[in-house]
């Protein structure tokens, strides 16, 4: 189908004419949805009535229909863009009035409706001339139309309200107006306000609005809103948080679609889609087809306000007043931290009332009886703060029952306690003891929740030394009932700055990666020592005893050792123990220890190179660039590769039985046999499959075999290049030795073994307590004042200032002080 001529001979369908001719002859057009209608030829849409032949009847022979027919006749006409909406909009009032009357689906309408029945289907005749054309402005193209308006016009009534729009354009000085589209709806069955069912119709015609901006391809320039309510009009240019949530939700959603600039006043713009009073027209120039009469004109004639605009009160939010009686507190409890400074400054300011009113004067110790008034009065502050309304009923000499509530839907926490006022005005609770002569009859209530309650349990927490918080709760239960008492006093307890520093704990980071020394293969043994000192022991020399010391050389990477005894913990002694070592070992190219003084000693000389002893040993140091690595004071585990091979020590040399006396000989015996006693032990796992499987020990670096034993060669050779063979076979040798040791040792030394989790680290400014030897009463306070790293950016070190000075600890000798403001 097309209404163009040309169209339809390319393919060869029927003319225009002829197909004219065609619907004329079946009394029918040719395209039709639901009744709706579309004329080729004429290019227009028209509305088909014929009705099925049950509902003719209705129609045109005066049968009275029942609320079923009548609904299957309004619902009969299909019409989507609202063009006859000013005619099926009093067929739905029609339905609402049926339904609101509530007869049944299949009973006859009433009489009182029956003229407004027949009043409507009496325009349904006219429904035939209705001629809407599909074009808003033949003869133009979308290019030359200059400025395209938009104007919707929005009505409503009780019954109804309805929007309407119009496009305007201006044809060479005449303005031509087209119907665009239409909006209706019936009033709620819950009764609305005409102002409201105006604010309704102004929101869907701003939908609608919208709706025909987004579904045209044409370019609207200019868009009118326009409205008969003043009260409408007061709403948009007013602040909508004013009014009342119907409203201000409407107004928002208005304002979001549009500009309060586009809205304007007209009188009775739509009445035709809300109201008979007009009666209803179909002619093509009537004012629903056609547009109001003053579009037609000029812009200067359009109706306008004749009256400033004011503001309207109707719809406003209603201001609510909620009265509180709340009694001003005459002293700040809050700005007290003890118990004893509250009640006797409170016993002061009774002590001032009373002269005021008595004129009397007396001495500067606080009496018993005024201390008693004192505490009475902060009970009763803190229950008339938190028991207000129980407090009022009870004054009232009226029992406390699980009806009375302080607020709504929360009962009262005091209904169960049997409460009563006493002679002080003082809450209390009736227990069952009353013929009891050592329990109490009555016992004070006093909130969980109030500051003169957290004052009591603190004075109860250290009265009793901070004890256990049992004995506490037992000695507040004898005068007082306080609602959850156990978090109370743990809440006490925690917040204690008292126990918080003598409970305080170094907290130790994670355990650290290891070093690289103690993961390099393929290096010489004893290129990265430890040292430390392990004694002393008593040896005899003559008739009298001395004591000897042995100073033990770890092996950072193969963990074999070199025991070396001296005579005194001197820096000079243990030069040459170093001296004696290097001799056999080789020197180190890193040394680690802890700050022993004669470790220090040795170390500042090797650094300052001012040894004139000794220059032998500084020049063997400064030739090897030795580096001397110092432990932090008191951090035995971050040496733990030597001390526990300290510990391995003393175990060899008690399995020896050495002489409880012996003399210098027998003790360097003894030490070089434990020496080789430690250096033979398995550092992996002992294999038990062959005999001829044995496990990794450090004498494999050193003597190439656990025992220090090598097997002789089957036969003796000459040949120098069966020698150089050999050679090459003792270098495999080694290297099978460190693959074993990377694939069977390196695994057992990654895992942490303890301190697997994260904790909040040192920072600087933190107040701490240093974790020294003895009881923590000595222990010393200060400021972390900087805070050293590890690889793994964790702080293990820190520089804490105290009273002597600065000094630095390990992280597990710092106890960090949580001070609360106002407790330090």
């Amino acid at each position: 189908m097309s209404n163009s001529e040309m169209v339809l001979r390319r393919v060869g369908e029927q003319s225009i004419d002829e197909m004219k001719t065609f619907a004329m002859d079946k009394s029918g057009a040719t395209e039709r949805v639901l009744g709706l209608v579309w004329l080729p030829w004429s290019d227009e849409f028209t509305f088909n009535m014929e009705l099925r032949e049950d509902l003719r009847p209705l129609v045109f022979d005066g049968v009275i229909p029942t609320k079923r027919q009548v609904l299957q006749v309004v619902m009969s006409f299909y019409d989507p863009l609202g063009m006859i909406s000013t005619f099926l909009i009093h067929g739905k009032t029609l339905i609402q009035s049926i339904w609101r009357a509530g007869i049944g689906w299949d009973e006859h309408i009433p009489e009182s409706l029956v003229a407004a029945w027949k009043q409507w289907i009496g325009l349904i005749d006219g429904l035939r001339d209705v001629r809407i054309p599909r074009c808003y402005f033949p003869g133009y193209s979308p290019d030359s139309i200059g400025s395209l308006e938009l104007h919707v016009f929005v009505d409503g009534s009780e019954s109804a309200y309805c929007c309407v729009a119009y496009f305007r354009i201006i044809d060479r000085g005449i303005a031509r107006c087209a119907l665009v589209a239409s909006k209706t709806k019936v009033a709620p069955l819950k009764f609305l306000s005409v102002p409201r069912m105006e604010l309704q119709a102004a929101l869907i015609g701003v939908r609608l609005a919208r709706m025909i901006e987004e579904y045209h391809s044409l370019l609207v320039t200019r868009r009118y809103f326009w409205t008969d309510s003043c009260t409408v009009l007061a709403w948009l240019k007013s602040d909508s948080r004013r009014y009342r949530q119907f409203v201000a939700y409407r107004v928002g959603e208005i304002l979001t679609k549009s500009d309060v600039k586009e809205w304007n006043y007209v009188q009775s713009c739509a009445d035709d889609g809300t109201k008979w009073k007009n009666g209803v027209s179909f002619g093509p120039d009537s004012r629903w087809y056609a547009g109001p009469k003053f579009l037609r004109e000029a812009e200067q004639r359009w109706p306008k306000m004749e009256r400033t605009l004011a503001t309207t009160d109707e719809e406003l939010r209603q201001s609510v007043l909620h009265h509180i009686e709340l009694a001003s507190s005459w002293i700040l409890v809050n700005r007290f931290s003890r118990w004893e400074r509250l009640l006797r400054s409170t016993s002061y300011v009774h002590r001032f009332l009373n002269r005021r009113k008595r004129s009397i004067a007396g001495d500067n110790m606080l009496t018993k009886q005024e201390l008693q008034q004192a505490e009475r009065s902060l009970w009763r502050l803190a229950q008339s703060e938190a028991y207000s309304e129980e407090l009022r009923i009870l004054e009232k000499n009226k029992l406390l029952n699980r009806n009375h509530k302080r607020v709504v839907d929360c009962r009262s926490p005091l209904a169960k306690l049997s409460p009563f006022v006493d002679e002080h005005g003082v809450i209390r609770m009736e227990t069952r003891s009353l013929n009891a002569a050592y329990a109490p009859c009555s016992i004070v209530i006093l909130p969980r929740c109030h500051r003169v309650t957290y004052l009591i349990a603190d004075w109860y927490h250290r009265h009793y030394g901070h004890a256990n918080n049992e004995t506490v709760v037992n000695e507040i239960r004898q005068i007082f009932h306080v609602s959850r008492l156990r978090a109370l006093v743990r809440q006490v307890a925690t917040e204690c700055q008292y126990c918080r520093v003598k409970k305080a704990k170094p907290q130790i980071p994670r355990m650290g990666p290891l070093p690289d020394v103690r993961t390099t293969p393929y290096v010489r043994p004893f290129t990265h020592t430890g040292v430390d000192y392990c004694g002393p022991f008593l040896v005899k020399v003559g008739r009298s005893l001395v004591k000897r010391w042995i100073a033990l050389f770890t092996c950072m990477t193969v963990r074999a050792i070199h025991l070396e005894v001296v005579c005194s913990l001197s820096t000079e002694l243990f030069k040459m123990a170093v001296r004696r070592f290097i001799a056999r070992r080789g020197a180190p190219s890193t040394i680690f220890s802890d700050n022993g003084t004669n470790f220090r000693g040795a170390s500042n000389e090797l650094k300052d190179n001012l040894s004139t002893i000794n220059q032998n040993l500084a020049a063997s140091f400064t030739n090897a660039t030795t580096e001397w690595r110092f432990n932090p004071p008191f951090a035995p585990h971050m040496g733990g590769c030597w001390e526990r091979l300290v510990r391995s020590v003393k175990s060899a040399l008690a399995a020896l039985q050495m002489e409880r006396n012996p003399d210098d000989e027998t003790l360097w015996t003894v030490v070089t046999e434990a020496e080789a006693i430690v250096n033979s032990r398995p550092l992996t796992y002992v294999p038990l499959d062959t005999e001829d499987q044995e496990a990794l020990t450090p004498n494999h670096f050193l003597m190439l075999s656990s025992s220090g034993v090598c097997q002789p060669p089957k036969e003796l050779v000459n040949d120098r290049r069966q020698i150089r063979s050999n050679w090459r076979l003792i270098q495999n040798l080694l290297s099978q030795f460190w693959i074993r040791w990377v694939k069977e040792y390196l695994p057992t030394i990654t895992r942490r073994t303890k301190w697997f989790k994260e904790t909040k680290p040192v920072q600087n400014g933190d107040l701490v307590m240093v974790v020294d030897e003895g009881s923590r009463n000595g222990w010393i306070r200060g400021r972390v004042v900087r805070t050293l790293a590890g690889k793994d950016d964790r702080v293990r070190q820190a520089d804490v200032e105290t009273n002597a000075g600065v000094i630095r600890r390990p992280v597990s000798k710092i106890a960090i002080l949580e001070v609360v403001e106002g407790k330090a």
